[in-house]
């Protein structure tokens, strides 16, 4: 599985990024520039802004343009554990439509264990508690 996770991360696909914030000081923006800086394409989902990093923000995974959602292969989740299993159902009803879609990843302090389950079953290669940004700066260069 780590070697298809790798593999996602080589073709710097569309990443949603659910739980990102505005503010440059917390990590989730410092994760999203990074893999932006890195050739991703981000695609913000907070329903507090309208913008962030120069991309559109999404209120929800669900409210994501239907082209656009066919373009990302990673949700990444910064949102409390009690808040990820209604991430992680809209995730499965995206990937309903969206056979790019292969990656639900928790980072650290987002980890859900009822949400890797479902995650699981409905196809997805899940990550818990690791950082993408982490994950990626280690294996860039076998890229």
């Amino acid at each position: 599985m780590v070697s298809e996770i790798l593999k996602v991360l080589s073709r710097k696909p569309a990443v949603a990024i659910v739980g990102l914030s505005r503010n440059p000081e917390k990590y989730s923006y410092k994760v999203a520039m990074y893999l932006k800086e890195n050739g991703f394409k981000i695609v913000p989902v907070n329903p507090n802004a309208k913008e962030i990093l120069n991309e559109n923000s999404y209120e929800s995974l669900l409210k994501i343009p239907l082209e656009l959602q066919k373009e990302i292969e990673i949700i990444d989740v910064f949102r409390p554990p009690e808040a990820v299993l209604e991430v992680v159902e809209e995730a499965v009803k995206l990937k309903e439509k969206n056979d790019n879609l292969k990656v639900f990843w928790m980072q650290p302090g987002a980890v859900n264990e009822k949400a890797k389950e479902i995650a699981e079953k409905a196809g997805f290669k899940v990550i818990a508690g690791a950082c993408i940004m982490a994950v990626h700066k280690k294996f860039k260069d076998k890229f």
